[in-house]
């Protein structure tokens, strides 16, 4: 098994202590080394002990040394099985509805370290989103014969990463934003941060789902001929809650309720945006992350669902237009004047995003207490909607502090 992890695994586990997320279970499988997972209760924010005991043989065991560089790590000991435990649900009154997890307007984040060890032969291996007693509603791994990592979507299909490994040692983040109607899942292979806000290499929507159970398993091997020798491994399983980066400010004149100039409005796959685009049916979305600190300087002004390599015009102003509902302009709203101040023009990646690289407070002259409105301006000159080649973000308000 590859280990291209191994000089970056202690960064990696100090970073999930230091983001303003707020990290709801945790499993590192420090258990004796050997030893069967069943009936262990260890670890944080869960409700309940791990079963994992099949007509007596134990489905998941810990086993040395850990992939977190701490302990030990979970492998997977019966085929097509593993290991199974409940988040306490309690812990997230944001996301628990009905004692289930994927409340509408909640953020959930999983991140764990993976891999099929050598001679593994296993065909899938990873996380499960349960409804205890009902059924399987989402898998973030390694899908069925792909060899890669990916998402399986049950009822759907699987979706695997093109040019991923499985047998790779990797650490998986992903975002899920449970929204009216369908799910939006993002998945990130290697992220540079713990809660990512660029970089996905797979964004889907997925079916309307609730889960109170998470299951560690793989398995395949003897559906391909192969003798069974024992599964996948993971380690450092985290749920968090809470939008990335810590989400900051407030979004306000989002196109929505027929506010949009042609019926363009967003569908909401991007939460709060802007009117819909000829690239991003959720419209464009701006948010920030890093701090409202003046002193600080490191807050970041950060746009999603952009049209792709087109420039797009980051700027401030004193008011919320219209009471904050906007006013139409072009393809969009109008939601930020009053003092207008051009902060950053910058070009969309391929994914559609971009994030300022200044001093935002000091470009925009902000004092300690200003209250300032940003949004975002970008061009949409081949697809657009309404005919008028230009399109806006949400607005998004911030209180500068010291």
């Amino acid at each position: 098994m590859n280990h291209p992890l191994t000089a970056s695994l202690a960064l990696f586990a100090l970073s999930l202590t230091s983001s303003a997320q707020t990290p709801l279970c945790f499993e590192s499988f420090d258990y004796p080394a050997g030893s069967s997972v069943h009936n262990q209760a260890g670890g944080s924010g869960w409700s309940n002990a791990w079963y994992s005991d099949f007509s007596g043989a134990s489905g998941l065991d810990a086993v040395t040394p850990g992939i977190d560089g701490v302990g030990n790590k979970g492998h997977i000991n019966v085929e097509g099985e593993g290991g199974y435990r409940k988040p306490d649900v309690f812990l997230a009154p944001e996301l628990e509805e009905n004692q289930l997890l994927g409340k509408d307007g909640g953020v959930l984040w999983l991140s764990f370290l993976a891999a099929r060890p050598a001679g593994c032969q296993d065909q899938f291996g990873g996380i499960s989103f349960y409804e205890q007693f009902v059924g399987e509603k989402l898998f973030i791994g390694s899908p069925w014969a792909s060899g890669g990592w990916g998402i399986g979507v049950p009822g759907t299909g699987d979706f695997p990463v093109a040019g991923s490994s499985c047998d790779v040692l990797t650490n998986l983040v992903a975002r899920i934003d449970f929204l009216p109607g369908d799910e939006r899942v993002r998945l990130y292979l290697n992220p540079a941060l713990p809660y990512p806000q660029t970089g996905e290499v797979m964004d889907m929507l997925v079916t309307d789902f609730r889960f109170n159970e998470i299951g560690v398993r793989s398995g395949g091997t003897t559906a391909v001929g192969g003798i069974y020798n024992g599964g996948f491994e993971i380690d450092a399983l985290q749920l968090s809650s809470g939008a990335s980066g810590g989400a900051l400010g407030t979004p306000f004149c989002e196109g929505v309720a027929g506010a949009c100039p042609c019926g363009n409005d967003n569908d909401g796959s991007l939460g709060a945006a802007g009117c819909s685009n000829g690239s991003s049916a959720g419209g464009c979305a701006l948010s920030a992350s890093g701090s409202t600190s003046i002193a600080a300087a490191d807050l970041v002004l950060e746009a999603e669902g952009m049209v792709p390599a087109q420039p797009g015009l980051f700027f401030q102003g004193d008011n919320a237009i219209n009471g904050g509902l906007g006013n139409t302009f072009g393809d969009g709203l109008r939601c930020a004047g009053g003092g207008v101040i051009r902060l950053q023009v910058l070009f969309a990646a391929s994914d559609g995003t971009a994030s300022t690289s200044i001093d935002v407070s000091g470009k925009g002259g902000c004092a300690v207490g200003d209250v300032k409105r940003y949004q975002l301006w970008s061009r949409d000159p081949v697809a657009s909607i309404c005919g008028a080649a230009f399109n806006l973000s949400n607005g998004l308000e911030i209180t500068w502090g010291a």
